[in-house]
């Protein structure tokens, strides 16, 4: 056989991604290159790998004979790129999912980071809740994600980028006592994140233990929103000190005294066995421009588009 390492990689995510077109938007081609290149390997094996169906493409008999095998080729092909692409220039075209509180806050600060130290690097956001971000990243359609949680499970590698102190917070217009027990939330309206929400999950369990009780709550899938319903005295919400930290000074809101949260850790997350050099210093740039603080001036975050407009409100 005589079959190259390009036509084993689509094959590889046609399998995984169960779609010669999702194949291809990951590698940066076109379907039928996708489907060239398969029928292509097929050839050169004597029998088919791949089967259309009504759920995607499905492997034959000898597609997933050939998968783990594949797989093992394409980490150690991972592994020469990063021991011997020191020194040469990055370059790519990385998608990065992020949540709209890093959009809101330092995602530019990353983007103008990557352009000044590699310009031959491009990177595409995506801004959606954690969950739906690691669904793509689980799919391949985006290649990192930065939101909160610390483990994603053993085929992911997880870097923590930053953290944030998570206050409960409340406009003095509304009145609410300076302390409250947990159980005590349930007698005042609460804002909080809508559901698949990563700081959600990540507080939860946590909140459950302590005994926490909300009566009325309004769910909110705007990081923006949610602080400015805060401020005009709409319910309780739980928020960053970094992110409010101006509102604490102006007095437009105040923190609500109650068991202390734990901090709120935000990690990037990728598949280690595609990761590549370029990718790992995308990384990097990004633990350098962490910084939650809400900037002057805020910006209108288009949520789930493949690629993250913003524009002054």
């Amino acid at each position: 056989m005589n079959f190259t390492f390009r036509q084993l990689e689509t094959f590889l995510y046609s399998a995984r991604l169960r779609s010669f077109n999702a194949a291809a938007v990951q590698l940066h081609t076109t379907q039928s290159a996708v489907s060239k290149r398969v029928a292509e390997l097929e050839q050169q094996v004597g029998s088919p790998l791949l089967l259309r169906s009504a759920r995607g493409l499905q492997l034959t008999q000898t597609g997933r004979r050939l998968l783990p095998l594949a797989e093992q080729a394409l980490a150690l092909w991972t592994r020469i790129d990063q021991e011997f692409a020191a020194g040469e220039t990055l370059r790519g075209n990385f998608r990065v999912g992020v949540t709209e509180f890093i959009a809101l806050t330092w995602l530019t600060r990353l983007i103008q980071r990557v352009q000044e130290n590699h310009p031959d690097v491009t990177l595409e956001p995506v801004v959606d809740v954690g969950v739906r971000l690691f669904d793509r990243l689980a799919a391949q359609q985006i290649d990192v994600c930065i939101m909160p949680g610390t483990f994603w499970g053993s085929d992911y590698s997880t870097v923590k980028v930053g953290q944030v102190e998570e206050l409960w917070v409340v406009s003095p217009r509304l009145q609410v006592p300076r302390a409250l027990e947990p159980h005590e939330f349930a007698d005042y309206p609460v804002i909080e994140e809508s559901t698949g929400a990563s700081k959600k999950m990540f507080y939860e369990e946590w909140r459950a233990r302590q005994g926490y009780r909300f009566g009325k709550v309004l769910h909110i899938n705007s990081t923006t929103l949610l602080r400015d319903l805060t401020v005009r005295g709409f319910g309780i919400s739980q928020l960053s000190r970094e992110y409010v930290g101006e509102d604490l000074k102006a007095g437009r809101l105040r923190v609500v005294k109650t068991e202390k949260l734990p901090p709120m850790v935000y990690s990037a997350v990728y598949r280690t066995d595609t990761a590549t050099p370029a990718l790992r210093r995308i990384v990097e740039l990004a633990v350098e421009s962490c910084d939650f603080a809400r900037s002057g001036s805020e910006h209108t975050v288009v949520v789930g588009k493949g690629r993250a407009g913003a524009r002054r409100r």
